[in-house]
C-alpha cells in the first residue's frame, strides 16, 4: 500500500498540499495533536482550530481513506474526564477549551488511538514493551488485537488512567509512558525486548527541531531505529508498506 503520513499538526498546514492529490494514496494517516500550537511558530489557537476543522472535513469526505489518530494534546479536549484527572496539559488553551471540546465531541467517532496496516502499528507516541506488558490485557502479539484494546481505553475511567502514564522522559513520575506520551528516547531504550522488537511501528510526538545559525527554527530528520520510525518534524512522508520505507515529500 501507498500511505501518506502526516505527523503532529499543531495548527500547521504542511498537510494541505499532499492532500490535494489524495487519490494517489491508499490511506492518509494523521498522527495526532491538531491544536495547541507552538509559540515560536506564531500560529494562533484560532488558526489551529480552523485548520483542524478542515482536517475533519477531509476525513468526512474520505471516511475510509483518512485516519485521524489522537495524541496527548488531543485528550484533554476529547475527554472531559481526562482533562479533570490528568494534570499534564502542555500549552492547553483554557480560553478555547469548550470550543475545541465540542469540535472533538461532535466528531468523536472520527478519531482513534491506534491503527494497523498489515504488520505496522500506528499510534501517536509509540507503544513501549513495558506499557504493553503492564497496562494491556492482550498478551499475544497480534497487532490488530493490540490496536483494538488500545482504542477501547477511551471508553472507561480505567482505560483513560492507562493513558495518563508519563515517565521521567516527559517530566512525569511513572515507570513508563503510554502510547500518547512515550518519548522517542524511551522507545529506543526499551525496544530490544525479545519478540516485541519484531513489531513495526510508526509514530510522532517527539519534535525534531533546533535553532539555526541565525536563531531560525530548523526541523530535523525522521528518527529510524530497529523497526520504528518517529516522524515528528513538520514534514509529510510517503510510506511503502511492503518495504517499510518512508520518503519525505
Amino acid at each position: 500500500m501507498k500511505v501518506l503520513l502526516l505527523p503532529d499538526i499543531h495548527g500547521r498546514k504542511f498537510w494541505e498540499k499532499p492532500c490535494q492529490n489524495i487519490y494517489q494514496y491508499d490511506k492518509v494517516i494523521f498522527i495526532g495533536d491538531y491544536v495547541d500550537p507552538y509559540d515560536f511558530e506564531h500560529i494562533t489557537v484560532e488558526q489551529a482550530i480552523e485548520n483542524m476543522k478542515k482536517i475533519i472535513e477531509l476525513k468526512k469526505n474520505n471516511p475510509d481513506k483518512v485516519i485521524l489518530l489522537l495524541g496527548n494534546h488531543c485528550m484533554p479536549y476529547f475527554s472531559e474526564e481526562y482533562y479533570r484527572l490528568n494534570p499534564y496539559h502542555s500549552r492547553h488553551s483554557k480560553k478555547h477549551h469548550n470550543e475545541i471540546h465540542k469540535l472533538y465531541n461532535d466528531n468523536r467517532d472520527l478519531f482513534q488511538l491506534a491503527y494497523v496496516i498489515d504488520d505496522i502499528l500506528f499510534t501517536h507516541a509509540g507503544v513501549t514493551f513495558t506499557w504493553f506488558d503492564n497496562e494491556l490485557e492482550t498478551k499475544n502479539l497480534n497487532l490488530q488485537e493490540i490496536a483494538d484494546e488500545i482504542n477501547t481505553l477511551l471508553d472507561s475511567s480505567k482505560g483513560l488512567k492507562k493513558l495518563f502514564k508519563i515517565s521521567y522522559h516527559r517530566g512525569g513520575y511513572d515507570q513508563y509512558s503510554s502510547c500518547i506520551w512515550a518519548d522517542v528516547n524511551e522507545m529506543q531504550s526499551e525496544y530490544k525486548e525479545q519478540d516485541f522488537a519484531n513489531i513495526k511501528q510508526i509514530f510522532g510526538h517527539t519534535l525534531q527541531a533546533y535553532y539555526g545559525k541565525n536563531y531560525e527554527i530548523l526541523y530535523g530528520n525522521a528518527v529510524e531505529f530497529d523497526n520504528c520510525k518517529m516522524i515528528d518534524n513538520c514534514k509529510p512522508y510517503e510510506l511503502d508498506t511492503e518495504t517499510f520505507t518512508i520518503k519525505e515529500i
